[in-house]
């Protein structure tokens, strides 16, 4: 369906024309019907009129001189064109009379009646086919002279009434359907104005203006659930290049510094002239590269994370194997700084329904900020338990701790406070493991220990 105006106006106009069609159709039988009683019921009026003048006995009624009344219209040209003189009307040729006695011997005849009898000599309607034309007769016997009087009329006298008739019906039929095409059409093009505003809108939007589709007045009842698709579809995009500019104002806020830093290094680097300060330079350089390289991953890690938590994909994690997974692989780093990692899980197993990959995303930041912001030789304990409400992991380190007035900022975007400025990080960890705790309905709390260090406990609800 290229145009729905098209195929409307082609619908419509095609059911009017059939609905015309089956209406002229019924009107036809309708009216040929009517016709037939009509011009029988002329017959019968006009037999009645002239049985009254002739109802007479015999011996008064003069034949001959109502012949010699009737011949006088002989003159009249009686042929196929119809012709007649000025006392004369064409339907003349057309009507007939005829008068028989009981012993079928013709008294009186019209100039257009035939020679012979119209009907047989009985009462009735009849019909008689003679040349071209089919006559309607009607006959009765006059009861003082037992006289049979024949009134008859031609087939063409109906059938030119009759056509007169369907050609004014089919006249106003065209015109009703031409008039109601032009309306329809009309009501069609106003009733699809709203999307035609629609599609100009759409056509003049800026491609960056993504709010709300509004139109000057208020939009029909069968086009609201189309606003609100296109309005919730123009609030997603919307989203998404709201989460792509975010990560491009990130990036380069986060990347200006560590580039500007890593050219002055291979700059320095390149002015040297002993091995080990170029050396230096460049393990600085690497160093640094590698530092770029972890904050892209968290910040593009930080992007995949914007969809809503309800398309998020569970699985049957066990969170005991997870932990101990995650610390396998972060193992290395504990070991530079001779850090012991130690794994505290009352039960075997401990089963919950979430996406693994972010949770392991999630416990591997949590353990490498214990690692980072602890002291060499130092212990890092994690905790796994379970209550009938949630379940609670707890990470526990010798670190510094974090002031208590900045304990709320800690899962802010970039914030970093100010006891870890000589730590390498970007401040993103916090915020990744935050938006993670979001799909899975989670929460995080800080806490420091009196012993010295920060306790970091996150808890997710039992599904």
């Amino acid at each position: 369906m290229k145009s729905i105006r098209h195929y409307l106006l082609i619908g419509l106009f095609s059911t009017l024309l059939l609905t015309s069609l089956v209406s002229f159709l019924v009107s036809y039988l309708a009216t040929t019907e009517e016709v037939n009683e009509l011009h029988d019921a002329q017959l019968v009026e006009n037999s009645r009129l002239i049985s009254g003048f002739l109802n007479q006995k015999i011996n008064k009624i003069n034949l001959e001189h109502i012949n010699q009344a009737l011949m006088r219209v002989s003159n009249i040209q009686f042929n196929t064109q119809e012709n007649t003189n000025t006392d004369g009307h064409p339907y003349e040729r057309k009507v007939a009379i005829q008068v028989w006695d009981k012993h079928g011997k013709l008294l009186l005849s019209t100039p257009s009646a035939p020679k012979h009898a119209l009907s047989p000599l009985q009462k009735g309607f009849f019909e008689q086919k003679t040349g071209r034309h089919t006559w309607f007769i009607y006959t009765q016997q006059i009861p003082a002279n037992q006289y049979w009087l024949m009134v008859a009329e031609r087939s063409d006298i109906r059938e030119e009434m009759l056509n007169n008739v369907l050609l004014s019906m089919l006249a106003g039929s065209l015109l009703a359907l031409v008039l109601m095409t032009v309306l329809i059409g009309s009501i069609i093009k106003k009733g699809l104005a709203p999307l035609t505003k629609l599609s100009r809108a759409m056509q003049e939007r800026d491609l960056d203006y993504l709010q709300p589709v509004k139109l000057d007045s208020t939009p029909p009842e069968e086009l609201k659930p189309v606003f609100n698709a296109l309005n919730h579809l123009l609030g997603r995009l919307d989203e998404g290049l709201e989460r792509e500019r975010r990560f491009l104002a990130d990036a380069a806020h986060e990347l200006r510094t560590p580039l500007t830093v890593l050219k002055l290094q291979l700059q320095v680097t390149q002015q040297a002239n002993d091995i080990v300060k170029m050396q230096q330079g460049i393990n600085k350089a690497l160093a640094s590269v590698d530092r770029s390289t972890h904050t892209v991953e968290q910040l593009l890690t930080l992007a995949r994370l914007e969809p809503h938590k309800y398309a998020l994909q569970r699985d049957t994690v066990d969170w005991v194997g997870l932990t101990q997974e995650v610390i396998a692989s972060l193992f290395p780093l504990a070991n530079q700084k001779q850090q012991n990692l130690t794994l505290n899980h009352p039960l075997d197993t401990l089963l919950y329904q979430g996406n693994r990959v972010l949770l392991a995303i999630l416990l591997r930041n949590l353990i490498e900020n214990a690692i980072k912001y602890s002291p060499p030789n130092s212990d890092i304990n994690i905790v796994l338990q379970q209550n009938p409400q949630q379940i609670m992991v707890e990470v526990n380190d010798q670190g510094q701790g974090v002031p208590p007035a900045e304990i709320v900022r800690l899962t802010q975007r970039f914030y970093r406070h100010e006891q870890s400025a000589d730590t390498h990080g970007t401040g993103l960890g916090l915020s990744i493991i935050q938006k993670i705790l979001d799909l899975h309905d989670g929460n995080i709390s800080f806490q420091n220990r009196p012993t010295g260090g920060l306790c970091v406990t996150v808890c997710f609800p039992v599904l």
